[in-house]
């Protein structure tokens, strides 16, 4: 297990290169960065940067399911209190 920080630092430009390269880029996500940085420093452990990760993306994708689907109607509608017309 590489407990470095240079040495995280050099292990994680190389997968930040590699995913740029295949025209993933890993690097443009704010919150991974911030994930990245704290392996590099060695305050969290990869598996836990992993999982938070994981957990992000699985957060996003659930708010964005919600936005699509109130755009399309499907989201249940606001309680009324104006009197319906029959």
């Amino acid at each position: 297990m590489v407990t470095d920080p240079e040495s995280r630092k050099a292990i994680a430009q190389r997968a930040i290169d590699r995913a740029a390269a295949r025209g993933a880029p890993i690097d443009q996500d704010p919150a991974f960065v911030a994930l990245l940085d704290g392996w590099v420093q060695g305050e969290i452990e990869f598996k836990e940067m992993r999982e938070r990760y994981l957990d992000l993306v699985a957060l996003q994708a659930a708010e964005r399911r919600g936005r699509w689907r109130s755009r399309i109607g499907r989201a249940r509608p606001a309680a009324s209190d104006e009197p319906k017309e029959e």
